[in-house]
Order: structure tokens, then C-alpha cells, then sequence
């Protein structure tokens, strides 16, 4: 009887551990302000030094944990005959003080200059632990202002 309960008690306590992950859809849009350093490097050929500060994540869940987030993104994009290749990385705060990584890659840029990839978390603390997931992105900056806008696709599970 004993080892019944004990294994009963050790199944609930496993089923319990995997009922706590919660899944999202993360499609939404993050606003800010960006600035780039252009380096030419040759003929048709330059790197871009981006760094954006998004001063409010807007997801069409509501309760999706991204909502709300803030805080510096940046990294360096190769340009070279219009083909775009880069990576970098967010570092956002959400309003519970917990803080997550994204990392980024671009892929592309469209004929109006957006550029688009794909983001994945990869650290955090708090409630982002062992959170995982990802998705695409299309970054456009009005050259005139600076103005940023992400539009994001994809998931995030919070375990």
C-alpha cells in the first residue's frame, strides 16, 4: 500500500510539473526608436551598426507574457548587392521585473527597405527561466525620424 501511494504521489507531482507550461501565440507589433551607423565597406557593399530601443511590446493576446516587454535591441547587418545577412540580440524587461533574451537573424530586405527574420528566445530569469519559442519579424525604420516598428510572428512557452 505504501509504495502505491508513493508512486501515486510522485505521478501527480510530474503530471502536476507539466500542466504548469503555458503556451502563447505571439503575434504583435513592438514601437520605439532606432538609430544606425552605416560603414561602407566597398561598392554596393556596407555593414549597418542597429540598435533599437522598443519602448512598448503591443501583442494581440493580451495576456501573453511578451506584452508590455521594453528594452534595447542591437546588432550588425552586412548589406552587399541588396541581399541582407545580420544578427544581434533584444535585452527586454517586463513589468514584473523579469528579464528575457531574443536573438535575431535577418534574412532579407523588402523593395521598401523592411527587413525581415526570425527571432528565438534563448535566456532569461524570473517567469522567462525556461521559457522557449520563436517566430518571424519585419523591422521598418523611418529613415526621416528613426521610428521603429517590429511586426512579430510566432510562439512562446513559459514552463
Amino acid at each position: 500500500m505504501k509504495r502505491i501511494l508513493t508512486a501515486a504521489a510522485i505521478a501527480t507531482l510530474l503530471a502536476t510539473g507539466h500542466a504548469t507550461a503555458q503556451a502563447y501565440t505571439s503575434d504583435g507589433t513592438a514601437t520605439g526608436q532606432s538609430q544606425t551607423e552605416v560603414i561602407e565597406a566597398g561598392a554596393d557593399h556596407q555593414f549597418m551598426n542597429v540598435r533599437a530601443t522598443y519602448n512598448r511590446f503591443e501583442m494581440e493576446d493580451s495576456s501573453n507574457p511578451m506584452n508590455k516587454l521594453s528594452g534595447p535591441c542591437f546588432g550588425v547587418l552586412e548589406v552587399r548587392g541588396g541581399a541582407v545577412e545580420g544578427n544581434g540580440v533584444c535585452v527586454l524587461d517586463g513589468l514584473e521585473g523579469d528579464r528575457v533574451t531574443l536573438g535575431w537573424n535577418a534574412r532579407r530586405r523588402d523593395p521598401q527597405g523592411n527587413i525581415h527574420g526570425y527571432w528565438h528566445i534563448s535566456s532569461g530569469s524570473g517567469r522567462w527561466l525556461q521559457a522557449s519559442g520563436g517566430g518571424t519579424f519585419s523591422s521598418n525604420v523611418n529613415p526621416a525620424n528613426g521610428t521603429a516598428t517590429n511586426t512579430l510572428r510566432g510562439a512562446v512557452t513559459l514552463r
